[in-house]
């Protein structure tokens, strides 16, 4: 099992770096747009009415793009004094803990998100006339996004935790 967790650990690092550079393109691709915007509203007074609305959405997509490198990196917000004061053993414990609870979060948010992508088929986006499962299905892919980092997340947690003498 350990050589395929390794498989499994390194593909979450390659996914992730690819994950991320399309989140970042987006974000490129939403500041260009959002520049565009502003100089042409301000220089020949002309405003795309669907610009607004279509950085809204590239910008949902790349926090959801981006956001299985977040969890994996351990790099998102989260309140760690109390935490921090636990031995190493009991860290290692929670975080077990903590990976199964997001994973649950993560597949009702995936559930959820495929019921508003279905549910809104045929409900079209104001100014950019696309479906709004379009926009829905960012929850999606977030939620599939970080689903796949949790176990390589569980491996590493169980390896601090083997590491660690008994107390």
């Amino acid at each position: 099992m350990v050589p395929n967790m390794k498989k499994y650990t390194s593909f979450c690092k390659r996914f992730n770096q690819i994950m991320l550079g399309i989140g970042v393109l987006c974000l490129v691709f939403a500041v260009a747009l959002t520049f565009i915007q502003v100089i042409t509203r301000n220089v020949a007074s002309v405003s795309f009415t669907w610009s607004e609305e279509l950085t809204r959405y590239i910008v949902i997509f790349a926090v959801y793009f981006a956001s299985g490198s977040v969890f994996y990196l351990d790099a998102n917000a989260k309140v760690d004094i109390f935490y921090n004061l636990f031995p190493k053993k009991v860290q290692c414990i929670l975080n077990c803990i903590f990976y199964v609870l997001i994973a649950i979060f993560l597949l009702t948010m995936g559930y959820y998100g495929w019921i508003y992508v279905m549910r809104n088929l045929t409900i079209w986006c104001a100014s950019i006339h696309i479906p709004w499962a379009v926009p829905f299905s960012s929850l999606i892919i977030g939620a599939v996004n970080m689903l796949l980092q949790v176990p390589a997340k569980f491996y590493e947690a169980l390896q601090a935790m083997s590491a660690q003498p008994d107390s």
